[in-house]
């Protein structure tokens, strides 16, 4: 039985037939990455530009067959690791061999190396690729969305795994402002505001958004509502605003009145604030829709996707094939960035 004979094993989509004539192979798993994800594009492309002789696959993995794919992998010499989406970030940890600082400290994995030995060590790249996109010049030439952060209010939406990653990429840098947390499960929030080192984070219901929104420079939709191709026990989640509760009984009423209170909300968002959405599928979810009827910057996580991939692919996943082939420099950083962006 060949890797990728055992790696489909294990997974609920077919696997691109065009990996079994690759040499090396790496791919992006999650509940349905292969309806939504952008990654195989952008390292597809990469691979291409670069001349490396590999091959990036989408693959579903439902969370009871996770333990089965690790262990593939691990068997599979010809991969090269992984990336990991929702929901699996925090799932995945417990299959790993090691696990990099940046991963520890958030307590979620997005990016997942194999070792020439079969070791899976496992990383975090989203709150590198979210705090450059918000410091650095924007792709297209734009200016920086902030000069600096020092001060800044900041109101995260969401406490799973890409939220504790904005979290603790955000906590050192606002020092003096106040950075807040709202979740549906508050118990969950309050876990990640005690691991976060930061004096002045609170935790907030969503039912408290309306009354702590008029007060932030940034908010950070971190959930997955608004994003296309999920759907949780009938729910759609792209129908709905992160800004406003979601009752968690689909139907017209309940999506009208997320609308409703999400745009009266947006209403009272300082006219500097910036509205982020992690969320890049749709390009304009209903929460950056609000955003940009009422006066907000209005960004999603395009950028954010094409910054953390760029670590993960020269710093993790594939940082040996690179050294090997003089690659592992500042001009492939500069070509990945330019191939990436048109791949998106």
């Amino acid at each position: 039985m060949s890797d990728l004979d055992r790696i489909q094993a294990c997974v609920l989509n077919p696997i691109d037939p065009q990996s079994r004539a690759a040499r090396r192979v790496a791919g992006v798993i999650g509940d349905s990455p292969s309806r939504y994800s952008k990654s195989p594009a952008l390292w597809n492309a990469a691979f291409q530009t670069l001349e490396i002789d590999a091959r990036y696959v989408a693959l579903d993995v439902a969370a009871n067959r996770l333990g089965d794919l690790f262990r593939a992998i691990g068997e599979s010499p010809s991969f090269l690791g992984l990336n990991v989406t929702v929901p699996h970030k925090l799932a995945v940890i417990k299959y790993l061999d090691h696990l990099e600082e940046s991963a520890k400290s958030t307590g979620a994995v997005n990016t997942i190396t194999r070792t020439p030995s079969g070791c899976l060590v496992g990383a975090n790249t989203d709150g590198i690729g979210f705090i450059d996109t918000l410091l650095s010049a924007q792709f297209g030439g734009s200016a920086p969305l902030f000069s600096t952060l020092a001060g800044v209010d900041a109101l995260v939406l969401g406490a799973g795994g890409s939220a504790r990653a904005v979290a603790f990429a955000l906590a050192p840098r606002v020092a003096g402002g106040k950075l807040l947390i709202a979740n549906r499960h508050r118990e969950t929030a309050e876990a990640l505001a005690q691991a976060i080192s930061y004096p002045d984070v609170k935790t907030i219901r969503e039912d408290q958004i309306a009354d702590y929104a008029p007060r932030v420079k940034l908010i950070v939709n971190c959930t997955s509502k608004g994003q296309a191709g999920r759907i949780e026990s009938g729910q759609a989640f792209e129908t709905y605003s992160a800004l406003a509760p979601a009752s968690g009984s689909p139907g017209m009423h309940d999506i009208e009145d997320n609308h409703r209170l999400s745009l009266a909300i947006a209403q009272t968002v300082p006219a500097d604030a910036v509205f982020y959405d992690l969320v890049y599928h749709p390009e304009e979810t209903v929460f950056l829709r609000h955003a940009r009827q009422t006066g907000h910057r209005a960004v999603n996580g395009r950028g954010m996707i094409v910054a953390q991939a760029i670590e993960g692919f020269m710093n993790h996943i594939c940082r040996q094939e690179l050294q090997s082939a003089g690659l592992h420099n500042e001009e492939t950083r500069r070509r990945l960035a330019h191939v990436m962006l048109a791949a998106m």
